[in-house]
């Protein structure tokens, strides 16, 4: 735990277990680290991912043997798919008592397959110095796996024997005099970086040789900072005269000031054929994921254009399976590498004027809507939440209407979404560990990812901070609403839309959290612009799924 300290690691989530005492021990008594006790290792997991997420930097996972490794298994998925560091430090029996029936005992070596970057058998702890030097050597190797070039997860698993407990009144195993040499270790750490390599030159020239381009950026959580991210993307846009193409979940609408061809709102616009046409480009430069519009891919998908796929990490960030040229290193390398070009006359001006028109129709539509529809949410979170609210965004219909209407401005809110696996498992525990010795934050969720999570709500004690919940309440799983499967009167609402009557009040009262329910959209504007310092608050806001799927419909068929 020591040399982790001096490695840059600060926090360390354990779940308690007998297996794992030693380490869950070292920890709490380290005065370098923070050890933050969460019964369940779902949620522990996913609460250090939300704060991994946010601070870019890994936090450790100490948990015991036995079952309790697999409920990692969520967390780290989407820690790997979304370039997360983790550092999963798992307790274990030592090789006499496993495969014989032992208890609390399975097979954990390499119990996470390829979902993490490496995985390490530690041999069993001894005091000796040839030991200890094996011990320093591969932390300091696990902890740079999970932060550069491809960040993610590390896995390693720890065998031990009793006695468990360490001897309160025994001497140190290891002397002070021998931990200074590990204090060089943390220079091995002191910056996380990402690939920085040389551009291809010839991929550089084909980019620029494009007048009419277009800059598409989906999911980004770049670690330079999200100042920096709209700087470069700002520079980028202005150089080749492309418009940038941005979904909500990236930091580009939120500093709107920095990029004046910033279009957010092409879901709606792109479905008008004679628009979608008029707007064909040449050319198409992928910043991080896709972003999550379906209209949007499939126009995408359909466009006899050349590709780029800009990521910082060396992974493939195209489901179209375009012919396209991967660019691995970050926005502003790029920005910088190349020159000014000359612009065409009128191609960002095009997708401008049609970003203008979306945005006058949605606001007059919202500004004259007094039923509460589900999409009217994110259009007030982003206009009215303080600025630098960190804000995660569950998955399913949440994240959609995020990206069909959150609007740009510069409030600067940084926002998160485990959109590496899409899943809505973990929603709360992440934004617990988001919100976690960070600004007053937010989650926006519908009811069936905050059930799903609800669990999580046992770690809102270890939360130093706030988290304030905006839940919409559809009484089901809204997006089935809107697929094919619709139809199916016979079995849809049992075993898809899965409607609940928890009463969420009784719940909240459970777990001691504050809880209000908003009748009104100025009950939400009032809740939502002064936010709570400290602990959990849950605003539900109830709406019909029925009526907000038609009432989206009737939107999509008008653009």
């Amino acid at each position: 735990m020591e040399v982790l300290a001096r490695l840059g690691v600060e926090t360390v989530v354990t779940s308690p277990g007998s297996r794992s005492t030693p380490l869950t021990i070292a920890a709490v008594q380290n005065p370098k680290l923070e050890a933050l006790p969460i019964l369940d290792e779902r949620s522990a997991g996913f609460f250090a991912l939300g704060l991994a997420k946010r601070t870019h930097k890994p936090v450790a996972l100490v948990c015991t043997s036995g079952s309790a490794v697999v409920n990692y298994y969520p967390a780290v998925l989407e820690a790997s798919m979304s370039g997360t560091p983790l550092l999963v430090l798992t307790a274990d029996r030592p090789a006499e008592l496993r495969d014989c029936s032992s208890g609390q005992s399975i097979d954990q070596l390499k119990i996470f397959s390829h979902s993490v970057r490496a995985f390490h058998e530690m041999a069993l702890p001894e005091a000796r110095p040839a030991v200890l030097a094996y011990l320093r050597q591969t932390l300091v190797h696990a902890v740079h796996q999970t932060r550069h070039a491809n960040p993610g997860p590390v896995h390693l698993n720890f065998p031990f024997r009793d006695p468990l407990c360490p001897d309160a009144m025994g001497p140190p195993i290891i002397e002070a005099s021998a931990l200074e040499r590990e204090a060089t270790v943390s220079i091995c750490a002191g910056q996380s970086g990402g690939m920085r390599g040389d551009l291809d030159a010839v991929a550089v020239e084909g980019l620029v040789n494009h007048q009419q381009g277009v800059i598409v950026v989906g999911a980004v959580n770049p670690r330079d900072g999200d100042e920096s991210f709209a700087d470069a993307l700002a520079m980028l846009s202005h150089k080749l005269g492309w418009p940038v193409l941005s979904d909500a979940l990236n930091p580009l609408r939120g500093h709107w000031g920095e990029n004046q061809a910033l279009i957010g709102h092409y879901d709606m616009f792109l479905r008008n054929h004679e628009i979608a046409q008029a707007c064909v480009p040449t050319a198409i430069l992928q910043i991080g994921q896709l972003p999550t519009s379906r209209v949007l891919r499939t126009w995408l998908a359909e466009l006899d254009a050349v590709s780029f796929l800009l990521s910082e990490r060396p992974i493939n960030t195209d489901p179209l399976h375009r012919v396209a040229t991967p660019l691995y290193t970050e926005v502003h390398v790029l920005a910088e590498a190349i020159a000014h070009q000359t612009p065409h006359p009128t191609w960002i001006q095009t997708w401008v004027d049609q970003e203008q028109r979306a945005i006058a129709t949605l606001d007059a539509k919202f500004a004259a809507m007094d039923a509460l529809f589900e999409g009217k949410v994110a259009w007030l979170l982003s206009r009215h939440v303080p600025i630098r609210t960190p804000i995660f965004i569950a998955n399913s219909m949440s994240v959609r209407y995020a990206e069909y209407f959150w609007c740009a401005g510069n409030r600067a809110c940084p926002i998160y979404c485990n959109r590496g696996a899409n899943g809505i498992d973990g929603t709360l525990g992440t934004a617990l560990g988001l919100a976690h010795r960070a600004n007053p934050a937010v989650l926006l969720t519908g009811d069936l990812a905050f059930l799903h999570d609800s669990n999580a709500l046992l770690a809102a004690e270890q939360l130093q901070g706030s988290l304030t919940v905006v839940l919409v309440n559809n009484q089901g799983g809204g997006i089935f609403e809107h697929l094919p499967v619709a139809a199916l009167q016979d079995c849809f609402e049992s075993y898809f839309a899965t409607p609940q009557t928890v009463r969420l009040d009784r719940l909240c009262e459970a777990y001691g959290v504050q809880y209000q329910r908003v009748q009104d959209w100025h009950s939400l504007i009032a809740a939502i612009r002064l936010l709570p310092t400290s602990g959990v608050r849950v605003i539900e806001v109830p709406t019909d799924r029925k009526a907000d799927q038609l009432q989206l419909r009737e939107w999509c068929t008008d653009a």
